[in-house]
């Protein structure tokens, strides 16, 4: 009754299923009612449930959240969130960080590169902080696909906002002079760059 219900709505918005466009909408509207349909029954089973209810306090609410995770498994099972054509992104850098010298820096790496060096995304994930540090300038920190948590320091240049999902290979900005700082946190231990890119 309720998809008899959202058919008839769709068709006096003059969209069918025959026309591409509606057929977008109709995808939209099922992932919509599909993600309020598994909140519904979560909330129910929580209520009925302690067991239940103690696993989602105990795994969900009392743990960090994995934003790249979670986008990857939404973006498995139910595609992209809008129902908007996407181009997809070609890497314009190397997959490695190209440098010339590098040295030990507190938990990660102080690397020199050239003047005004293009910064690239060495992996897939989500931006989960861009801001100023003390002594490492302004810093973007990408929560990898990969379970690790990548900070690049001294960038300028940058348009990324919080949240946003970058491809590995993407621009992310200019290094400030010559120097490019970077931390490779990946299963709660500190990485070593060529280990990792490896």
């Amino acid at each position: 009754m309720v998809i008899r219900m959202k058919y008839k709505c769709l068709e006096k918005l003059g969209v069918n299923k025959e026309n591409k466009k509606g057929g977008k909408a109709i995808r939209f509207i099922n992932k919509v009612l599909m993600a309020i349909l598994l909140g519904i029954i979560s909330l129910i089973v929580m209520e009925y449930s302690p067991k239940f209810k103690t696993f989602m306090h105990e795994e969900v609410l009392d743990k960090n959240i994995s934003f790249a995770f979670l986008g990857n498994l939404y973006h498995k099972y139910f595609g992209e969130v809008l129902p908007e054509k996407q181009e997809d992104e070609v890497p314009v850098f190397n997959e490695k960080i190209n440098y010339l010298e590098k040295e030990v820096y507190q938990d990660g790496y102080k690397l020199k590169v050239n003047n005004n060096y293009l910064v690239p995304a060495i992996t897939s994930g989500v931006i989960v902080f861009i801001g100023e540090k003390e002594d490492i300038g302004k810093v973007i920190t990408i929560e990898g696909e990969d379970n690790s948590t990548i900070t690049y320091g001294n960038i300028k240049n940058t348009d990324l906002k919080l949240y946003d999902f970058v491809n590995k290979g993407k621009f992310l900005g200019e290094v400030d002079n010559d120097t490019l700082y970077i931390t490779i946190l990946r299963n709660g231990e500190y990485q070593d760059i060529e280990t990792y890119l490896s």
